[in-house]
Order: structure tokens, then sequence, then C-alpha cells
């Protein structure tokens, strides 16, 4: 990127102007820098503020005496959350640590919540799921120890998190009301909008889209309120996602403009880059192929240019499912396996699992079975390590609708059944209804009529309970 490239061969004259000056104190330095390296990261230039992030530790350990490791624990951290937008996980991981450990050596009790927080979220982004609330109760009991009310809400929000990536829904919930209490108490309404904007994410994934919608205003009531533009952007975002999944797909793009305009007044290119590729989600879904890429290679080249290696593999990824989408078999699997090497780079388990998925879904496609039970069992020894029963439930349906395609109907029941068993255990109605619609064409195609409509009626009972009768109608 040129301009950061300018911007770094400045920053050189920056430093060497700053030392020569003998009103500036060579400790003002270090901080001087810390804050021009914000200004470079909050406009997308990883680059340059690592590069000012590194100079101004180099200097810390030069110039500063006094409180000289506080600032260094700093500037760790600021590191790391470089390396971590651009998806380098590992090697924020390593920044993150060594902050962590000059904390906990100055008993700085802020400086180790923050670095605990920091770890959590990228081991949850990475799907070591047990790792992350581990690194969040930890938050949690020092903030119980130290009477921390909004360390707490956050930390219960963040397991929450946790919860829902894991597929159980339930104590997500548990856990995110836990925290929205507390932000109702210390009207912190910056918390309750985001807390009541994820407790949306979470009805959605159960399928009560309603709901989910009332909170996602509740969030962007708020939000307006208080100026929040980040947690309105999401709001607007998120409710696009409800109505897309619902199949009002102009609705959903409209919401999604409307987000893109906010992040686009606030400069969130990250966010930008995200709302182009959920507008590409619904161009897919509407059928209109070619427009769903051009959203997506907008949505790749600001990835590209912030050097978000996670976001450019989740967009290889969609571009993967597009080409699948048009019968371009090998083109999906050429953008599965680019994507695929990305994610195990930054050690994105999950990720991993959900490309073996698509890879399984492709080869099934091209009637290679075999190639695609293989895949499938990759998937799910993946999702099995990390406890995502979710992933688990779907990958089971897979199995099951590939040994259907193959005649083993018995085999085929057996994995629809494990999958069905998952999903109404974590409460995924939606879920339970597709898979119970494979079951109920397989006995149908067995000519057991009797248990084929028993299955159509488990399905009216469970779409009517969320209040999608319409929905079932229509489908019929």
């Amino acid at each position: 990127m040129n301009k950061s490239k300018n911007n770094r061969i400045d920053l050189n004259n920056l430093i060497n102007s700053l030392i020569k000056d003998e009103k500036i104190h060579k400790s003002s330095i270090p901080i001087i820098l810390s804050d021009l390296g914000d200004s470079f990261f909050k406009q997308n230039y990883y680059e340059s503020s690592l590069d000012i992030f590194n100079k101004a530790l180099k200097l810390s350990y030069k110039y500063l005496k006094d409180n000289r490791n506080n600032i260094i624990s700093k500037l760790l951290l600021k590191i790391g959350k470089v390396h971590q937008a651009k998806g380098e996980w590992d090697c924020a991981i390593n920044f993150y640590q060594k902050s962590l450990d000059i904390n906990k050596e100055i008993d700085d009790k802020y400086g180790t919540l923050q670095s605990l927080n920091n770890l959590g979220q990228i081991y949850q982004y990475k799907g070591e799921w047990d790792r992350a609330t581990d690194l969040y109760q930890k938050y949690l009991d020092i903030t119980n120890k130290i009477g921390d009310e909004q360390g707490k809400a956050k930390a219960y929000n963040n397991l929450g998190m946790v919860y829902q990536n894991k597929g159980e829904w339930d104590r997500a919930i548990e856990f995110c009301q836990k925290s929205l209490e507390i932000s109702e108490i210390n009207k912190d309404t910056q918390r309750m909008a985001a807390t009541y904007n994820d407790l949306g994410m979470i009805y959605q994934d159960k399928g009560e889209w309603d709901r989910s919608l009332e909170l996602f205003q509740k969030s962007l009531d708020i939000s307006k309120k208080i100026g929040d533009y980040q947690t309105m952007a999401q709001a607007f975002n998120n409710s696009g996602m409800i109505y897309q999944n619902k199949g009002e797909w102009d609705l959903a793009i409209e919401l999604y403009h409307k987000s893109l305009e906010i992040k686009e007044k606030i400069g969130d290119t990250y966010g930008m880059a995200h709302t182009y590729n959920n507008i590409g989600l619904v161009y897919k879904a509407k059928g209109q192929l070619d427009r769903a890429i051009r959203y997506y290679q907008k949505s790749l080249s600001l990835k590209e240019k912030i050097g978000d290696e996670y976001g450019i593999a989740q967009t290889f990824n969609n571009l993967g499912l597009v080409y699948k989408a048009k019968g371009e078999f090998n083109r999906a699997i050429e953008f599965y396996e680019k994507s695929f090497a990305l994610k195990e780079k930054i050690g994105e388990l999950h990720g991993m699992a959900q490309i073996y998925n698509n890879l399984g879904g492709v080869y099934q496609s091209k009637g290679g079975w075999d190639r695609a039970i293989e895949f499938y069992q990759k998937s799910l020894e993946i999702k099995e390590k990390i406890g995502d029963v979710h992933g688990m439930a779907q990958t089971f349906n897979n199995l099951g609708l590939v040994h259907k395609t193959r005649g083993e109907w018995n085999r085929a029941i057996e994995f629809y059944q494990k999958s069905v068993a998952i999903k109404e255990k974590i409460g995924d109605a939606h879920g339970m209804a597709q898979t119970f619609g494979n079951l109920s064409l397989l006995y149908f195609e067995q000519k057991k009529y009797a248990e084929s409509v028993r299955l159509m009626h488990e399905i009216f009972f469970l779409f009517t309970k969320l209040g999608a009768a319409a929905e079932v109608q229509q489908a019929g």
C-alpha cells in the first residue's frame, strides 16, 4: 500500500526530529509515538502503526525509567492488536502473553484484565473455546475480587459469546442476561446496546427470528440515542441477516446499505468489507451469482488492503460457494483450498472444519461420494475436538445425505438421527425441521408413508412454534 510506505518513510524523519528537539524530554517520545500509532491503527494503516509501536517499544527500553513496565505492557498490547487485526493470531498471542506476564509482575489488575480479554478473543476466534472460557473466567474472577461491575458485565457477555459459538444457546443467553442485568443497574447504556445486539445473534442462531429482531431494535434505539455509530451499524447489519434468512431479500439489502453508509462515515474499513460480503450472500441467495461475485470481490479488495487474512479466507470460502452454485466445481475447489491454506496458517480450527465440510459438499455434487465422506469425516473430527455441537449436527446431516444418495438407507437414518438428537438438545428448531425433512423424504422413498407423514407433522409443529407457519405453507 503506497500510502502506508510513504508514512513509514516520514516516520524516520519524525523520530529523528523528536530526538533532536531539546524542548521534548526523551521519556515523552515513546508516549508521543504510541499516540501516533493509535491514529494510524484507527485508519487501518496496520504496517505503519506496527512500525511506530515497535519503535516506541525500542525507545521505551532506552529512555524510560519511571513507569517503564506499565508503558511497555501497553505497547505490547497494541502490537498484539495490530497482529490480531491482520489475522496473525499466533503472533498476537505472543505479544498479549508478554503483556500479561508484565502486568502480573507489577500487579496491574486492570492491565491484566485487558491482556486476559484479548487472549480470550484470539482463542475464541481460533475455535479453541475451552481455552477462551478459561481466560474469560480468570477475567471474571479478578473483576469480582476488585469490584469492577463494568468488567464483570463484559466477562459475562464474553462467556455468552463463547457458548454461542459452541451452539450451547441457552447457556449463552444465561450469561448475556447476567451481563445485561449488571449494565442496567449501572446505567451502562453502551454495554446494554452491545448486549442486546449479541442476544439477538443468539436468538438468530436458535431460529427465533422475531425475537432476534426485537433485540436488534432495542440495540438500535439505544445506540441512536447515545450516538454509538459502531453498534448502530452492527444492529442494521444483523437485522439484514434476519430478513435474509426469512427470504425478504430486498429489505435485507436495504438494511445492509444503511449499515454500509454508517461504516463509510466512520471510516470502518473492516466493517465495510464485512457488509459487502453480506450483500454478496443475499445476491447468491437470490440466484444473482455474478452480482454476488462482484460484492465478494469488493469485500476481498478491502480485506487485502488492510491485511485481514481471516476475512480474506472467509471471502475465498464464499467465492467457492458461489462457483459451486454455478456448477463450476473445480473453480470452487480452488477457492476452498485458498481459504483452507489461510485458515490453517492462522490456526482457525472452526474455519478449517467449515472448509472440509464445503469440500465434502462439492465432491458430493460431483458424485465423488467416497471423497465427500472423507472430507465430512475430517470436518467432524475437528468439530468434535473443539466442541462445536451445532457444526457436528450439520455434518451428521450431510453424511446422511451422502449415504442416502448411495442407497445406504439404514446408514443415512443413523446419521440423520444423530443430527436430530444434537439439534433437539441445543434447541435448534430450524435445524431439526431440516433433518426431519430429509428423513421424511427418505421414508417416503422407502414407501414408509406413515413415518413420512408423522415427520411432516413434526416439521409443521416446529415452524408453527417459531411463528413461521406461513413459511411451511409456502414451502409446500
